[in-house]
């Protein structure tokens, strides 16, 4: 299971790269964030961790690949009581070339959650809609929050809040 995924995000990672060694700038970041969701009709929330890489390919548009998880301590994928990966793109419809973005996204997005032990529960393919503001406090450090909806293809819907710290490369 675990090269079934490893392996797509790596590709994903190197066509980042590819794409911005093209457009000849340095317009990349990496974005951790703290934050909570919930799936419709669920009791409890799940508190979760967010990794995304943000390569900016012009003014106006980024994409954004990201994993999110919930271990409960343990930073073993397999063993993750909650694994999703994104491949979103945003629109920033006032440039994100400034001190302040608000951008607006969506993407494709995988999930597997299990529940009491079980391996992988539920997993389904589903939607990003996304809205993110983000403050660059100076050349290198950023701070934002998230909010997003996800319906998956299997008729669950997540949805949830995140707080954001990221480093400009």
């Amino acid at each position: 299971m675990k090269k079934q995924i490893i392996v797509p995000l790596f590709l994903i990672l190197f066509t980042v790269m590819a794409v911005n060694a093209q457009i000849g700038e340095k317009d990349v970041d990496i974005r951790v964030g703290m934050g909570v969701s919930q799936f419709k009709g669920e009791e409890g929330l799940l508190l979760l961790s967010e990794y995304e890489l943000n390569a900016k390919l012009s003014d106006y548009f980024t994409i954004a690949p990201s994993i999110i998880l919930d271990h409960h301590g343990n930073l073993d994928i397999e063993s993750a009581n909650f694994f999703q990966a994104n491949l979103n793109a945003f629109g920033s419809p006032s440039r994100n070339d400034r001190q302040n973005d608000f951008r607006m996204g969506g993407g494709l997005s995988f999930y597997r959650l299990s529940e009491r032990g079980d391996y992988a529960t539920r997993s389904a393919l589903g939607l990003n809609f996304i809205l993110e503001n983000t403050y660059m406090i100076n050349d290198f450090f950023l701070i934002g929050i998230k909010a997003f909806i996800q319906p998956y293809f299997n008729r669950d819907i997540n949805y949830g809040a995140f707080l954001k710290v990221g480093i400009n490369l």
